[in-house]
């Protein structure tokens, strides 16, 4: 078994900050490493990190290190600077913390940060700074995405023309069916690309439905009926929501995987078959297996090769070139986005991720109002979300450095006790103080998983619920 997920931080080099979106990125490189003396970033050309856009200052930021936390610090320009939407006069970083300077919007990242710096905002790879371990060798198709992404889609290369059978792990609408077809492209394999929605057939259906009948099998089979997996002979068949199979047809999907035989409903011989499997889940397949929801052997069989599809809230500096390709897609041949448009975009989270935006830029065709996208061309919910944009911050002085943990991130809140629930929390939580597990799920079931619901009621920004479900170990999905 060989898994891929993105590089774990701390081994891909130095914190820095990673360009999510400037009208002039041309002229901005990627990503810049942060040196252990810190950094000034401005408009003058001998700042440490030039960024030259006019509504920037000429020295207008400063990053600190402060034990070995990474401070941002404002230098009193005009425009002043923002970490998440907000104002800030000097605030501790934390990993993907948002920071606009002017009009061009980075986020910070606690390492890797050179690893980006090959990749364009708008898709293009970029020579220089040299990084062979990242460099995309091969056209990746119908994937969308930078270093994060091209790394993926590499170890998928990889194993394309293998027998191996794929999982894909990833969130709702993180690209799972995406990555399967473009596998299926690199295979070389002469049949069939079939795609089958294990949570979408009933229970009772599943079976004649991959494995197909014979004429009189059961009430009604008036005829034979070749099944998904015969249809699918010498080609890629993928399972997805697999963790949704029913426990019988699991059963049968392992002899199928084992044997490279099938045995349709009312059959009494096996028929051989060639189909490569690629299953996708969003749901937590190693606590399925505890609860004995899903086989431990199945499991073995279809984790030959594993990937790990990151939410789109960790991958923002994709966003542009997603709107790009999408756009061209749905036949819009250019695309203009406004400055607040993209503000927009970069400050909303993508509870649905890739999925969110492919529905944006189809209703941007649609309207078919030119290139240019506006702050009108937000979803409801992303105009909702800027209204809270630009806010002063009432807590922006970060503590001193003798309270400065030993990492990047901000302080762990102090969990607020569980016993009663939701109705404990009485509105906004405290300085420093967590929901406890208990009274953060009812409120995710209260709201059916809408996470700007449950941070308006906790007075907290979104990404630090994210943070929050992350630690106890929930799935946003799973309360939708």
């Amino acid at each position: 078994m060989q898994i891929y997920m993105p590089v774990p931080r701390g081994e891909g080099g130095g914190a820095g900050i990673v360009l999510l979106y400037a009208d002039n990125y041309e002229q901005i490189r990627p990503a810049y490493a942060l040196p252990e003396r810190g950094a000034v970033l401005g408009r003058d050309p001998g700042a440490d990190i030039h960024v030259p856009t006019r509504a920037a200052s000429r020295q207008h930021a400063r990053f600190e290190r402060r034990g070995d936390a990474w401070v941002l610090t404002d230098l009193g320009g005009r425009n002043g600077t923002l970490r998440n939407g907000e104002f800030v006069t000097e605030a501790a970083l934390a990993h993907l913390d948002e920071i606009r300077i002017g009009d061009a919007i980075f986020k910070f990242v606690e390492s890797d940060a050179e690893r980006y710096a090959h990749y364009r905002i708008d898709g293009a790879y970029l020579d220089e700074p040299a990084a062979p371990d990242v460099r995309p060798r091969f056209s990746t198709g119908r994937i969308v995405g930078g270093y994060q992404i091209q790394r993926l889609a590499t170890g998928l290369r990889e194993v394309a023309r293998s027998e191996l059978s794929v999982l894909i792990r990833g969130e709702s609408g993180t690209g799972k069916e995406i990555f399967a077809r473009q596998l299926h492209e690199w295979s070389g394999r002469s049949g069939p690309f079939l795609a089958v929605n294990c949570a979408a057939i009933p229970a009772a259906l599943v079976e004649g439905e991959l494995f197909g009948h014979r004429r009189g099998a059961f009430s009604g089979a008036d005829r034979d009926r070749a099944g998904i997996l015969r249809a699918a002979h010498q080609g890629t068949l993928f399972l997805d929501e697999i963790g949704d199979m029913p426990a019988e047809a699991q059963a049968k999907l392992l002899r199928v995987i084992q044997s490279k035989e099938i045995t349709p409903l009312g059959a009494t011989q096996p028929e051989q078959i060639d189909v490569r499997i690629v299953a996708a889940t969003h749901r937590d397949l190693d606590k399925l297996q505890q609860t004995g929801s899903f086989r431990a052997d199945l499991f073995a069989r279809l984790n030959d090769f594993s990937i790990t599809l990151p939410p789109l809230r960790e991958r923002k500096e994709d966003i542009f070139s997603l709107c790009i390709a999408l756009a061209g897609r749905h036949g819009g041949a250019e695309i203009r986005p406004s400055m607040a448009f993209m503000a927009g975009l970069l400050h909303y989270d993508f509870p649905y991720n890739v999925r969110e935006v492919e529905a944006l830029i189809k209703r941007w065709a649609a309207a078919d109002r030119g290139a240019s996208l506006e702050l009108e061309d937000l979803g409801e919910s992303m105009r909702d979300r800027m209204k809270t944009y630009a806010a002063r911050s009432t807590a922006s002085r970060p503590p001193p450095m003798k309270e400065l943990r030993a990492s990047a991130a901000p302080p762990e809140d102090e969990a607020a006790p569980d016993g009663e629930g939701v109705s404990a929390l009485n509105g906004p939580l405290p300085p420093r103080t967590a929901p406890g597990e208990k009274a953060l799920r009812q409120l995710l079931v209260q709201h059916q998983g809408n996470v700007a619901a449950v941070a308006r009621v906790l007075g907290r920004d979104r990404v630090q619920v994210h943070r929050w479900m992350k630690r106890y170990n929930m799935n946003v999905d799973d309360f939708r």
